[in-house]
């Protein structure tokens, strides 16, 4: 009797312990990174801040200054501009801040005295269920005062800290990527550069653009709201540029707060023009600053955006939103050069293969042999 033999597994150990070692590897890859969020989030803003100052750095490079000059200047002049801004801007900012909280409690009770709001009170109890779950969420005990302190404590040291790298990375960071290019094939050397240049100009154009339109949407708002007399200008000014950093919801979660509290402080009619000059400035945006200022910068299809954004908010909250798009933009670089490159290899394969098709026979190669029956001989 024949033995019947099975054929020999595909499998071995040592695949097994590979494929083993790469998922530990991996798993402990992510729980570094869960562990180390915070630096590598002061690590992705000091990042893209210099990406934002580079081009200052360079318009005084082409005008003579040496680099580690030209970097020194702008930071000096980032440092006095924060600092002109903490000891003139900041007192009036606490103040109106601390005004604005006194006062949403008789905000709110003219609200309730509004007789839509009456009327959906008494028919589906609505400020009791609104009263019941604040209560519930939020907590009615402060915190203990060490937290306090140590949470001010880390925002200090953070902000030091993005400082610091942010210096680096405009002194340091070419001859980092330099010498990291030196584990890259020689023969690839020149197109990571390319890319590595492509990724530097999207992302830094996207953020001078970006920071630009904020800036000028608060000067918008507090000017405005400086001119109708209401008294939060400064800090709803403030709130409406860092909401301006934010695509798409940013702006619009900004005119809601300023025009509701235009209405609640300075009455309806002031309230009204806030929300024409709003919705004027929107326009002029839109269709003028946002084209002229960021003609180059990131070019995504607003699907993908909104996708991105919801993405990056969900990861890491407002930090993730605001830098969701610019890691974006640098990916979409990355993914572009690789799709020109299979576009490339598949019309070089459609090429060879028309050739093959079209090209001429041959007289000295054999002819293969063929299917139709021989001629009958007379």
């Amino acid at each position: 009797m024949a033995l019947r033999t099975h054929p020999r597994s595909q499998v071995t150990p040592r695949t097994v312990w590979t494929v083993a070692a790469n998922v530990m590897a991996l798993v402990a890859l992510l729980w570094l990174l869960t562990q180390a969020w915070t630096i590598l989030s002061w690590m992705l803003v000091a990042l893209f801040l210099a990406l934002a100052a580079h081009p200052v750095v360079r318009w005084l490079e082409r005008q003579g200054a040496h680099r580690s000059m030209a970097v020194a200047a702008v930071f000096l002049l980032g440092l006095g501009l924060v600092t002109a801004l903490v000891m003139t801007l900041v007192p009036m900012l606490i103040e109106q801040g601390r005004a604005l909280v006194q006062a949403v409690p008789a905000y709110i009770e003219q609200f309730q005295n509004q007789p839509w709001v009456e009327r959906l009170d008494e028919r589906y109890d609505l400020i009791d269920r609104i009263s019941t779950e604040l209560r519930e969420r939020i907590p009615v005990t402060p915190g203990p005062v060490l937290g306090v302190v140590t949470n001010i404590l880390q925002q200090v040291a953070g902000m030091v800290t993005i400082a610091v790298l942010t210096l680096f990375f405009l002194l340091f960071g070419k001859e980092l990527f330099d010498k990291a290019l030196l584990w890259v094939e020689p023969s690839r050397r020149e197109n990571w550069k390319k890319l590595a240049h492509r990724m530097h100009s999207a992302v830094g154009r996207y953020l001078v653009g970006t920071l630009l339109v904020s800036f000028i949407g608060g000067a918008v708002t507090t000017v405005t709201l400086l001119l109708l007399g209401v008294p939060y200008f400064l800090p709803l000014g403030l709130a409406m540029a860092m909401l301006g950093l934010v695509p798409f919801v940013g702006a619009a979660l900004g005119a809601v707060l300023v025009v509701g509290t235009t209405f609640a402080s300075a009455g309806l009619k002031a309230g009204i023009i806030s929300l024409g000059v709003f919705l004027a400035y929107q326009q002029v945006e839109g269709h003028l600053l946002q084209p002229l200022i960021q003609r180059q910068t990131l070019k995504m299809n607003p699907l993908l955006i909104a996708l991105v954004m919801l993405l990056g908010t969900s990861l890491a909250g407002i930090l993730g939103a605001l830098l969701a798009l610019p890691v974006a933009g640098a990916i979409q670089v990355l993914l572009q050069d690789r799709l020109r490159k299979l576009n490339e290899e598949w019309r070089s394969r459609e090429s060879d293969a028309m050739r093959i098709v079209h090209a001429p026979e041959d007289p000295r190669l054999p002819r293969p042999p063929s299917s139709e029956p021989p001629e009958p001989r007379h």
